[in-house]
């Protein structure tokens, strides 16, 4: 914990407040890093891409819960729904980056099948503005985090009470109200957990997605925190700097998670 935590964050912490390239000795500058952070306006373009993202979290809250409610009835297929949703949640996030890229370009599989099937009006370069690699960023996060989202949800599902639901239909409860009355509050610590590790993931693991898709472009229309924090520290050289954004970031992911709990 010493080596790999403490010492790694007190001395990000330190060299927030220094101007540092990461090899000739840091210079102590004081707040000046955080002064000019909040008039950066790539940094303030990036914290509103990780907003933007976090949009998704209402959805990876409310639709994993109903798919996950209808495997845990056993619906027809169930063990096939299963699999198939998890299965996105197995390959590593540059892979599916990689794929999605490939897809997307200009002359890629996704526009010549459009083109294929006469539909050459919708054609278009989907990484070439933030108005459309956003949104498809986004969708694509969803899609990875939807089985994992699942097997959450699933596994509360299993510590509830089978006499609850039994007793419930026996009433002549249909499946929303069980779903609104007896799993929903019985899944209150799940539903806790999915909602702080999906903001976590909006704000601080959104990285590899946008290096692997877009790099960051156009320009830095699709920049994240932490894709300006990698740009300013290894491309910039501005460790110091880096630090600063780094500090700011896990402070702001501290407040939300003391508000979830709150």
């Amino acid at each position: 914990m010493s080596i790999f935590v403490a010492y790694p964050f007190g001395s990000i912490l330190y060299h927030a407040f220094t101007r540092w390239d990461g090899i000739t000795p840091s210079q102590w500058v004081g707040t000046h890093n955080f002064r000019v952070l909040w008039d950066d306006p790539i940094f303030r373009n990036a914290l509103k891409n990780n907003a933007i993202f976090a949009l998704s979290v209402p959805i990876q809250l409310v639709l994993p819960l109903i798919v996950a409610f209808a495997i845990h009835r056993q619906v027809p297929g169930w063990r096939l729904f299963r699999a198939t949703i998890f299965l996105p949640a197995v390959y590593a996030t540059a892979v599916i980056g990689i794929l999605t890229a490939t897809v997307l370009q200009l002359n890629g599989p996704l526009n010549e099948a459009l083109g294929g099937i006469g539909l050459d009006g919708l054609e278009r370069e989907w990484l070439g503005g933030a108005s459309t690699s956003i949104p498809l960023i986004l969708l694509v996060v969803v899609w990875t985090n939807f089985g994992y989202n699942v097997l959450l949800y699933l596994a509360g599902m299993s510590a509830i009470d089978p006499s609850l639901e039994e007793a419930a239909r026996i009433d002549g409860a249909g499946w929303m109200r069980i779903l609104a009355s007896i799993v929903v509050p019985n899944l209150r610590r799940v539903l806790e957990i999915v909602l702080v590790v999906n903001t976590i993931t909006a704000f601080a693991f959104m990285f590899t997605y946008v290096y692997t898709i877009t790099n960051g472009g156009p320009g830095t229309d699709t920049y994240v925190s932490e894709f300006y924090i990698y740009q300013q520290a290894f491309t910039n050289q501005n460790m110091g700097y880096a630090a600063a954004i780094g500090v700011t970031l896990v402070d702001a992911l501290k407040q939300s998670e003391k508000q979830v709990h709150g």
